[in-house]
């Protein structure tokens, strides 16, 4: 429960975003903002009137606003034409709350920024008290092994060897090579052709490593790791920074998953959630409009928000001046289910 100052919050709010002219929907972020702003009509009667501003390709129709507060949601999955990023710059910055979820603000200083750069950083930060030799994994979507390669030797932690997994390939394969086993079996048959007699026995991974770090999707990680625990039959550290590309959500028992510690928005959890966010629904852009209505009362109509943290569907978020800082969120997969860490 938090005390609102109703006389002092944004009595006319705009929101500003990009349009496909294919589509005839509100985009997910503004469901969640127009979502949540109806459960606190009910709660503490304030109900602001909100126009909705969509920008569609090569169009910029920006006029005067007149309009208390304006809201640009510049999402990345969203903005697929370069003029909605100059048009959104002409917008008066004095009275704009700009929401991005890549790491840029385009000279905003009133700002909600999401990026994967924060579950990023909590993961490796999560990695310290863990393993020391890592083998480094992205994808042809993530492609950025070379920037957690250099974050893990920034905390003294040491790279054997880095792969990029190719949607399709054969995952085995690809951890037989890692970790040798391949080799192991060659030795195996070279000694049988030498002493002429058939020697049998367990491939042998190599042990100068214990742990994985997977910058994947969801559906990836649930291939890789079941392949590298079934190559390897080894239990090691296995660290899973999800690409953000696809919005598969987390299941109450992960058992492909299980043992991992992985980043991720609390709403792709299997946590409880308000009833009538959907499952088509329930994804990052949802939770980005759902907790921007939240910052929107916590930074214009609180009394004093010193350390009061918001705990959001998309992390922990905290106010400091203009400033809204996200933590993300660092869990376990358990037999159990989810371990908060």
């Amino acid at each position: 429960e938090f005390n609102y100052k109703i006389s002092a919050l944004p009595q006319s709010i705009n929101l500003y975003f990009f349009k496909n002219k294919e589509t005839s929907s509100l985009p997910l972020e503004i469901q969640g903002f127009i979502e949540n702003s109806y459960l606190y009509n009910i709660k503490i009667s304030y109900r602001p009137k909100i126009f909705f501003s969509p920008i569609k390709a090569g169009e910029c129709n920006i006029k005067d606003v007149k309009e208390e507060l304006i809201i640009v949601f510049n999402l990345s999955h969203n903005v697929a034409d370069p003029t909605y990023q100059k048009c959104i710059q002409n917008l008066p910055r004095a009275k704009t709350l700009y929401v991005s979820n890549v790491d840029d603000r385009l000279g905003f200083s009133n700002t909600f920024i999401t990026s994967r750069k924060e579950e990023k950083d909590k993961l490796i930060q999560a990695i310290k008290d863990y393993s020391t030799r890592f083998v480094v994994i992205d994808s042809n979507n993530t492609r950025d092994k070379e920037n957690i390669i250099s974050l893990l030797k920034e905390n003294k932690k040491e790279i054997v060897e880095a792969k990029t997994y190719v949607k399709g390939s054969n995952s085995q394969d690809m951890f037989a090579d890692v970790l040798l086993t391949d080799r192991s079996k060659e030795r195996m048959r070279k000694l049988s052709r030498r002493l002429s007699k058939k020697i049998t026995g367990d491939s042998r991974t190599r042990e100068d490593l214990d742990a994985f770090f997977l910058s994947v999707n969801l559906e990836e990680a649930r291939n890789l790791k079941p392949a590298l625990d079934y190559v390897s039959e080894r239990d090691y550290n296995i660290f899973i920074l999800n690409s953000w590309q696809t919005q598969n959500n987390y299941k109450t028992i992960d058992n492909d998953l299980k043992g991992s510690i992985n980043a991720d928005f609390p709403i792709m959890m299997p946590i409880k959630i308000p009833e009538f966010i959907s499952n088509q629904k329930r994804s990052r852009e949802y939770a980005i409009g759902y907790d921007t209505f939240e910052i929107v009362l916590l930074k214009y109509g609180s009394i004093n928000t010193r350390n009061f943290i918001y705990k959001g569907l998309s992390g922990k978020i905290t106010l400091r001046n203009k400033d809204v800082l996200r933590s993300a969120y660092v869990f376990k997969i358990t037999d159990e289910g989810v371990e908060i860490l």
